[in-house]
């Protein structure tokens, strides 16, 4: 059980740019955007100079999460506030766990369908000798314009 041997289901997780997984007998894995390795294996030297279970680094606008899981530190790059860094820590501790397998690759998407929505056409209006009813005008929705009552007065005017 390790991160070592889930290190591609980790890199597949939606909005991981990069992962670097370190072993404490020096065993290390690389994947993902190669442009980040060295900044991984950076942030990877620097945690290893802390106390802590895990820190994070913003760079840009992209943080880097590093974290150690039993004899393993692993550190990972993603978009600053994408939505898997509310799960990440726990993916990570779960993925420590528990061998996941190989990775299978996802299979292409079938082909859907093209299917264009046309609309019916419009019939031109008759127009007869001489003026007749205005046409209507179409139904435009607006928004309602706030009540000052409701509001506590206009600005400028207090009401304690």
């Amino acid at each position: 059980m390790s991160l070592l041997a889930n290190i591609d289901h980790l890199a597949a997780a939606n909005g991981i740019e990069a992962v670097n997984v370190v072993t404490t007998a020096g065993s290390r894995e690389a994947r993902g955007s190669q442009s980040w390795h060295e900044l991984l294996s950076g942030s990877i030297h620097l945690f290893q100079m802390t106390a802590e279970s895990s820190i994070r680094l913003v760079v840009g606008s992209h943080t880097v999460v590093v974290q150690r899981e039993n004899e393993e530190t692993v550190a990972v790059v993603l978009p600053t506030g994408h939505a898997i860094a509310k799960s990440l820590r726990r993916m990570i501790r779960r993925m420590a766990k528990k061998d996941r397998g190989p990775l299978r690759p996802q299979p292409p998407a079938a082909p859907q369908p093209v299917v264009q929505h046309h609309s019916p056409p419009v019939p031109a209006p008759a127009h007869g000798p001489g003026p007749g009813p205005a046409p209507a005008a179409p139904e435009v929705n607006q928004p309602t314009p706030p009540d000052p009552t409701r509001m506590g007065g206009l600005p400028g005017n207090y009401n304690f």
